[in-house]
């Protein structure tokens, strides 16, 4: 919230409510503890009203934490970090950011949004339940087995290293035996972690296998 107002200046609650993805409630009751704790944060009635931040006041929140150094490259891409779990890091990595670079070149990076929208779903819409594609992205980064539930009541045990989205369709990358394939996930119903852990193949690169699957099956 301190990011946006240093940034953009007046705000409503509302425009703040609705740029964080939380409610009213919460922004305004975040702003009292921002004045108990000695911010000079100012709210004003009226039309031209809203909460703002005392001329001259410059926060210093740049630092990165994990979770926003990991979703870095997530950034410009909202709906997929949320599918991921990664939707507040990355929105929060993308403030800092804006907020480490001069106020005008921050201003042209926002523009952006105003003339450009890539939206990855397929026009059916995601149907891969809420959550089931954290708990996958979770145990690929752990490189834990998963158990996977499709539509037509089918499961798979996978040794999951990787995770592609392609054309609006999730695709798993998996080693059976010695080899790494490709699963189209999009029938995805149900997710079971498991504690097994396991070793991925030594200098396997994601994007380079993935080139070379896509080549091969043109």
């Amino acid at each position: 919230m301190l990011l946006l107002l240093q940034r953009r200046g007046r705000m409503t609650a509302r425009e703040l409510a609705q740029t964080l993805e939380v409610s009213e409630r919460t922004i305004l009751r975040d702003v009292e503890a921002f004045t108990e704790a000695g911010v000079p944060i100012v709210t004003s009635r009226g039309a031209r009203g809203g909460i703002s931040l005392l001329d001259g006041f410059q926060t210093h929140l740049t630092g990165l934490t994990t979770d926003e150094a990991f979703s870095l490259f997530l950034v410009g891409q909202p709906q997929i970090a949320h599918r991921l779990g990664l939707g507040a890091p990355s929105s929060s990595a993308r403030n800092k950011l804006l907020a480490a670079i001069p106020a005008q070149l921050a201003a042209e990076a926002d523009r952006l949004a105003t003339w450009f929208l890539n939206d990855p779903d397929p026009w059916a819409g995601n149907q891969i339940p809420h959550g089931e594609l954290r708990r996958l992205a979770r145990c690929i980064q752990q490189r834990r087995e998963i158990e996977l539930t499709f539509a037509h009541g089918a499961t798979m045990n996978m040794r999951a290293i990787g995770l592609a989205l392609k054309a609006g369709s999730w695709h798993v990358v998996h080693i059976e035996g010695e080899w790494a394939e490709v699963t189209c996930i999009d029938e995805l119903r149900a997710t079971r972690l498991t504690n097994r852990n396991f070793a991925p193949p030594d200098g396997f690169v994601l994007a380079e296998f993935w080139r070379h699957h896509v080549a091969a099956s043109s």
